[in-house]
């Protein structure tokens, strides 16, 4: 478990990363109240990152990783969904500073995002026998 958690961590990392980037920040920079800055606390990020990909491998990636690579697409799009939804719905409902635009495009992004990521996590856990 340990190697299939450390190969979903680099593609959920580099993959979040070029997200974020392309066109995240552009997008809560254009919804956000111009008084609110992103301001990234590296910690906390660290933090997410670690446990959001435990949750994704022991949830989806982990149970499945023998099935024939299309049982992954459902549980990992609703795994994306539902947390995306968590996150992006809590913060407009206490602090109302998400608008519909970044609510549905956060729900969005993680509904791919860990589509992309299961799914290249399997392959190439299948195509590399050292991380079987």
């Amino acid at each position: 478990m340990i190697k299939l958690y450390l190969t979903t961590l680099f593609y959920f990392l580099i993959i979040d990363t070029i997200g974020i980037q392309t066109f995240v920040v552009k997008l809560y920079n254009k919804n956000l109240p111009s008084n609110l800055k992103i301001n990234l606390d590296i910690t906390s990020a660290i933090i997410f990152y670690l446990i959001f990909v435990f949750g994704l491998v022991y949830f989806v990636i982990s149970p499945l990783k023998n099935l024939n690579i299309n049982s992954v697409i459902l549980p990992s799009m609703v795994y994306g969904f539902v947390t995306y939804s968590t996150y992006a719905l809590t913060v407009k409902a206490v602090f109302n500073v998400f608008n519909w635009e970044i609510v549905i495009s956060d729900i969005i992004w993680g509904t791919i995002l860990c589509l992309i990521v299961s799914l290249l996590t399997l392959l190439t856990v299948s195509k590399i026998k050292f991380l079987n």
